[in-house]
């Protein structure tokens, strides 16, 4: 039987990247996968060419408490860099 979780999504510029990461730590959360991305959105064009103008992807599964403390830990960054943090339902069946 699949089990549903939070899939919370981060995308960042990437100098934030261990800034998110220290979070996740002091959260407890030991799970994540970060990605490289590039494309545009509200904040311009990232092409990625330069660390200074990339952005990362950030992807956590974890429960409905945990993604509410999460996404709350996040909000400070939101205000001094590119930041958009989506939380979706996912069913993962192993």
């Amino acid at each position: 039987m699949a089990k549903v979780y939070k899939l919370v999504t981060i995308f960042c510029e990437a100098v934030l990247e261990p800034l998110v990461v220290r979070e996740f730590d002091r959260l407890g959360i030991v799970g994540y996968t970060v990605s490289d991305c590039r494309g545009r959105g509200t904040h311009g064009v990232r092409s990625g060419n330069w660390r200074i103008s990339s952005n990362v992807r950030i992807e956590v599964m974890c429960d409905l408490p945990m993604s509410d403390r999460l996404m709350e830990a996040l909000e400070p960054f939101d205000r001094d860099y590119g930041l958009l943090v989506v939380r979706s339902d996912v069913e993962v069946l192993n």
